[in-house]
């Protein structure tokens, strides 16, 4: 919880619903960012949190340490079910532990191998797909890790997308501000795309040249100067830094896009606020992403990096946008619609609830 990604948001509301739902949640965590340690506390408030000790590599997560083995042990034990993030090789030490665990085992999937891309990951695979069997069920957040998990060989796996609170992200009421506003909410990483960012904007101000589309940046990372230089070099730049989630719907609210342009992702938090507040949406077609843009309903796919093509999905919306506000108000409340029917967190949470049942209800039967 040290780290406030996707997964680690998505176990902060999870938590937080269950606990609202009725059920006792115990958050066993390895608290290894000192300066979060009291706003995890903070943040959980009535929800109780136990910190493990920890192993930090040269790079990556850090993982429990082997002193704290047997305090996992015995908070699983006192668990009707476990669900567990599977950031590799943390799996590891549940598979050589499960001997030990008599609950019933769930493996949430908010990242996932990319042995295409590294080497290191290539190596591991084949103990990682060994070690799934570990769990009860596997629970996936795209198709991609469910089709690639269904190809291995599993069949005890739960796909449920990540949910948004459609009652703070609301739809944006229409505005004639004189410019689209083109909203990037994120890490200013070269995975979340910021490189492809830079070029777009580039690309609109110098090859499209209209000069009416603003660009909004809210994100931090090692990207940030380049942001800023490029703030500094066109007007229709604003970089906001770092934005409190609270101040969210009121960004969204004041923007037209949503832009995108991500290398890879689980299932992105940030655009289903974006569409929950009615923003169509210009993505990287890839998993997580396209499972959410609908093309052509609520959204445009684009290949990864393909600047042009990000840059001229833009402009189409600029110019539906331009030519009648009003059908594009009507395509805001048609996302709005889509993102409540499907994506709202009471949705999800019901979901999440079978999924708990359906794992103990198995692991009980096999007991018996």
């Amino acid at each position: 919880m040290s780290y406030q990604g996707g997964g680690e948001r998505w176990i902060l509301e999870v938590a937080k619903r269950l606990s609202a739902r009725g059920h006792r949640v115990n958050v066993l965590t390895t608290c290894w960012n000192p300066s979060a340690r009291n706003n995890v506390n903070t943040i959980f408030e009535d929800i109780n949190v136990v910190e493990a000790r920890y192993v930090r590599f040269f790079r990556g997560f850090a993982v429990p340490s082997m002193l704290d083995l047997g305090l996992f042990v015995k908070a699983f034990n006192e668990s009707d079910v476990v669900y567990f993030y599977v950031y590799p090789p943390n799996e590891l030490m549940v598979w050589a532990l499960r001997y030990k665990i008599r609950s019933p085992l769930i493996g949430g999937f908010h990242t996932f191998l990319a042995p295409n891309r590294f080497f290191l990951h290539h190596i591991y695979q084949p103990f990682f797909k060994k070690a799934l069997c570990t769990f009860d069920g596997l629970h996936v957040l795209n198709r991609y890790i469910a089709n690639k998990l269904m190809d291995w060989g599993y069949t005890n796996i739960y796909f449920i997308p990540n949910g948004v609170d459609t009652k703070i992200f609301k739809l944006r009421e229409p505005s004639n501000t004189g410019f689209f506003n083109v909203l990037y909410a994120g890490r200013l990483t070269e995975d979340k795309g910021a490189d492809a960012l830079l070029g777009i904007i580039r690309y609109i101000n110098e090859e499209l040249r209209i000069r009416n589309i603003k660009f909004t940046i809210c994100g931090f990372g090692p990207f940030k100067k380049f942001v800023e230089e490029v703030a500094r070099k066109y007007a229709n730049v604003e970089y906001l830094g770092f934005v409190p989630s609270e101040m969210l719907p009121k960004i969204y609210g004041e923007a037209d896009l949503f832009l995108i342009p991500s290398k890879s992702e689980g299932m992105p938090l940030r655009l289903l606020e974006a569409q929950s507040c009615g923003l169509p949406a210009v993505g990287s077609r890839i998993p997580g992403i396209s499972d959410v843009i609908v093309g052509g309903r609520t959204g445009q796919l684009v290949s990864v990096g393909d600047v042009e093509g990000f840059a001229n999905a833009v402009k189409a919306y600029y110019e539906l946008w331009l030519n009648s506000q009003d059908k594009y108000y009507e395509l805001n409340e048609a996302i709005r619609a889509y993102i409540v029917g499907n994506y709202d967190w009471n949705i999800i949470m019901d979901k999440i609830e079978e999924m708990f049942r359906k794992c103990t209800n198995r692991n009980d039967a096999e007991k018996a």
